[in-house]
Parts: C-alpha cells; sequence; structure tokens
C-alpha cells in the first residue's frame, strides 16, 4: 500500500524521532522470489499535529505524493550556504537524518532477518526491492519531473550504507538500478529518453511481465576488463534505427532488468572517441541472457552476460551524441562510485556490529573478549578504517552536490571504503573465530560479500591509476 499523506521537511532536530514502525512480520524465503510478507509500513509518517506545527513553524506545504522519500524537500539556503560540510551523523539536517533513520530501521527489521537465506539460496529479494521502491529509494536522485525523490548524493551515500549493512546484495540491486542505469539517461537522455525510460523505473510502474522495471548497465565484455575504451560490442546505422551486436559480461540486474544502457562501438578509427551509449530494451528481438553466474558474493543479486545478435532499436535511443559514449560512461562511474563506496561502508559496519556484539558475550579466561586488549585493538582498527572511508565518501558526495569535480574524490572514497570493508570483515572473523567460518553466524557472508567491492566498477588498482593521475595533472599544470 502506498503512502498518500506528504509533507515537506525544513531543519528541525526532533523529526527523526517521530519516526515509527508498524507490526514486524519479516518472514523466510519462499518459492521463486523472496518476499516479506508484511505490507509496506509508514516508517516517516507524520501526525497532522505535527504537520500544522511545521508549517506554522518553517511555512512548509503538505502535498500529495506516493513514497516516504518524496516527503524530503531540500531545503532552500541562501546562496553564501550553499557549500556544505557534515562529517557526523548528528551534524546532518533533519532530512538527511530521516533518510539514515528511515534505511537503518528499514534495514534492521526486513533486511538483516533475511539476508543470509537470500545468499545461501541465490534467490533475488523480489519482495525487499518492491519496497524498496516504495519508499522512493530506486530513483533516489531522479527529478520529481520524472517521479522520483529528487535527493542529493549524500542521501544517496547514508541510503546506500544502512541498506547495505542489511543486505548487500539488495545493496547492489540498488546502486546498479539508481548510478549505473538511471543516472546517464537523466544526465544525458533527451526527454523523450526519459519519459519512457526513466520515469516508469523509479519504482512506480512495472513491466508487462507484472514485475518492477529495473534497469541494467552494460559496459564490461568478456575480452576488455577495465579497458573500457576497447568495446567490440558495434552499433551500426540503419536507416531510423541502429543494429548492435556484441557481448557484455559481469552484468548487476541482468536476469531481472527490463532494459539496459549499452556502450557500443560507432566509429572504429576514432578508439574510445567512437563509442556511443544506448537504452535497449531487454525484450527487442535477438536480445538474449547468459546463465547466472555461481558468484562468492552478493549471491542474491543476478549477474550474467547481455548477448546482442542484430538487435534492432530506435535511433532516437541514442543516449546523447554518437561518439559520447566514454564521457558518458566515465562520469556515471564516478557517481557509482560514491554508491560502491556505501555499500562498503555498510558491509564494514555490518562486520563491525557482529564482531563487537559477539566480544561482549563470549567468554574466554574468566572473561568476556572485549576485555582483551588484543580483541580491542582489532576493534578500534575497524572502527578507525570505516569511519575514515565515510570521511571520505561523504566529501566526495558533498563535492558531488556542490556542483565541484569529484573523480579524483570518489576514487579515494571507492578505494578507500572497499579496503576497509575487506579488512573488516576478515578481523570480523578473526574476532569470532571458528564461529566466524561457519554460516550460522553472518561473519562469512560480509567477507564473501566485501571482496567484490575491490574489483567492480574499477578495481582498486585503478583507483590508484585514477588517483595518481589526477595528482600528477594538478602538479603539472601549477609549474
Amino acid at each position: 500500500m502506498r503512502l498518500a499523506l506528504v509533507s515537506s521537511i525544513r531543519r528541525n532536530p526532533d523529526l527523526p524521532s517521530k519516526l515509527f514502525f508498524g507490526r514486524t512480520t519479516a518472514t523466510a524465503v519462499g518459492g521463486s522470489s523472496a518476499v516479506v510478507d508484511n505490507s509496506i509500513r509508514n516508517y516517516t509518517s507524520l501526525s497532522a499535529s505535527t504537520i500544522k506545527r511545521q508549517q506554522a513553524k518553517n511555512d512548509t506545504s503538505v502535498h500529495l505524493r506516493n513514497s516516504p522519500l518524496h516527503r524530503i524537500q531540500q531545503p532552500q539556503l541562501p546562496q553564501q550556504r550553499l557549500q556544505r560540510n557534515y562529517t557526523t551523523h548528528s551534524q546532518l539536517p533533519s532530512e538527511h537524518q530521516m533518510v539514515y533513520e528511515m534505511c537503518r530501521k528499514f534495514a534492521d527489521e526486513e533486511l538483516a532477518p533475511n539476508a543470509g537465506e537470500w545468499d545461501r539460496d541465490h534467490v533475488f529479494p523480489t519482495g525487499a526491492v518492491d519496497k524498496l521502491a516504495e519508499l522512493g529509494l530506486m530513483g533516489i536522485n531522479v527529478s520529481s519531473d520524472h517521479n522520483g525523490s529528487e535527493l542529493d548524493a549524500l542521501s544517496y551515500a547514508i541510503a546506500m550504507e544502512e541498506i547495505s549493512r542489511g543486505c548487500a546484495s539488495v545493496g547492489v540491486i540498488m546502486s546498479a538500478h539508481n548510478s549505473l542505469y538511471l543516472y546517464p539517461i537523466d544526465a544525458f537522455g533527451s526527454d523523450d529518453l526519459k519519459e519512457r525510460y526513466v520515469a516508469p523505473y523509479t519504482g512506480h510502474e512495472t513491466n508487462e511481465d507484472e514485475k518492477l522495471n529495473i534497469g541494467c548497465f552494460g559496459l564490461s565484455e568478456p575480452g576488455n576488463g577495465s579497458d573500457a575504451g576497447a568495446a567490440s560490442t558495434t552499433a551500426k546505422e540503419d536507416g531510423d534505427e541502429w543494429i548492435l551486436n556484441g557481448t557484455k559480461a559481469w552484468i548487476t540486474n541482468a536476469h531481472e532488468a527490463s532494459a539496459a544502457i549499452v556502450f557500443a562501438t560507432t566509429d572504429k578509427s576514432l578508439k574510445h572517441k567512437g563509442i556511443s551509449a544506448f537504452v535497449v530494451p531487454m525484450n527487442a528481438p535477438g536480445f538474449s541472457l547468459g546463465a547466472k553466474e555461481d558468484k562468492l558474493g552478493i549471491r542474491a543479486s543476478s549477474t550474467s552476460n547481455l548477448i546482442m545478435d542484430n538487435v534492432r532499436i530506435p535511433k532516437s535511443n541514442l543516449i546523447g551524441e554518437p561518439g559520447q559514449g566514454f564521457k558518458i560512461a566515465m562520469q556515471t562511474l564516478d557517481g557509482g562510485r560514491i554508491g560502491v563506496a556505501g555499500q562498503a561502508l555498510g558491509i564494514a559496519s555490518a562486520s563491525i556490529d557482529c564482531a563487537v556484539k559477539y566480544a561482549l558475550e563470549r567468554n574466554a579466561f574468566g572473561k568476556p573478549i572485549s576485555q582483551l586488549q588484543t580483541i580491542q585493538n582489532k576493534i578500534s582498527q575497524m572502527v578507525v578504517a570505516r569511519d575514515a572511508a565515510r570521511l571520505l565518501t561523504w566529501r566526495a558526495a558533498q563535492l558531488k552536490d556542490n556542483g565541484e569535480r569529484y573523480t579524483r574524490e570518489a576514487a579515494m572514497a571507492k578505494l578507500a571504503a572497499s579496503e576497509a570493508a575487506t579488512m573488516c570483515a576478515h578481523q570480523s572473523i578473526q574476532i569470532l573465530g571458528g564461529m566466524g567460518y561457519v554460516s550460522d553466524m553472518p561473519a562469512e557472508r560480509h567477507y564473501r560479500d566485501a571482496r567484490i567491492t575491490e574489483i567492480y566498477e574499477g578495481t582498486s588498482e585503478i583507483q590508484h591509476l585514477v588517483i595518481a593521475g589526477d595528482v600528477i595533472k594538478e602538479y603539472k599544470q601549477s609549474y
């Protein structure tokens, strides 16, 4: 059931305390889809009296929308206050705190209790993703003109961390859809493309199979790996159509998606400047999927090849201009790395939660192991790494929100957060000992999930190249 009452929110430090939840009935997974049994709850419902007080105080409006995130309106700040620099959750404005509280409780109530079973059974969490859409998280940065929640990059980073803390698979489903599919169309696509492939994909419409519209992103290929400029997939003009041929590899959401962003070479002589970006409907004749990959981690999300054999699409499905594809891909990945950093932070936080709770309960040598100096050192290292990575992630997000260049900062955030996730997951297993090595505890799942964050959307080695290249360029310009 969608929520109808929507209110605009200004700075009100007491607002997050007004969040409330209904009855919790999270259930185990059954059948071919993972469905959380209870209907969507009023995670951000406000009483009429609260709304009236808020209106009188801040002259806010009450209007009708569909999702809880649509209740959040970014404050209209004076021009001189647009530069922001938040470093702790307590400093966040009320609208960001509301996102944090909503996602945190949703993760605790709906995701964490089911994540282990989704992972074990390799089951796509359909019910949970449907609820993400109802909460406005499947179009979090999209303009309200196209049914999005129209929140900023910092809100996205905060949401990604909390959702991924509950389930890293749900986090990557959300990240690939928002960062990689919706963003390039919303930023570079024509109004017609936005109406056809953005507005119906923000969680408000279903496809012909009565499933939520989800998108995917096809850049990598079996033979090019990190060399994004070496696309062997081709697109040739034929009258009013493009004909696409080729294969894309490692595509998240492939088996649930209704449309894909595909990068293809339109002029081989121009090398990376001859790559263009397209929106391809998944039901187009000649379009097929490879087998689902049997992955180490994030196993509740599907990953497979996209195979195109003389797939015809309208000329209007070109994103931006011919030859602009490489630029679109690189800019998309800049923003995507903020999302992956958020996912990695969530895995790190989940690992810390698991380790500290166990250390408080486990007794050895006549006392809780949390009192042992070696255990305390590990916990300290984990929290320092996680918090440092969070600062880098929030910095990148705030630079993006301020309209500043953030390529280096996004790479630093992704690098630090992914390595923090792997380290925290590793140390969590060390603290748990044998219990960390079995599936009775979530530590081993966090360890498996963390590893991919150092690989996709640019390996750690590529992040080092991006960072160093930008630093060297800066120094050269200063001479």
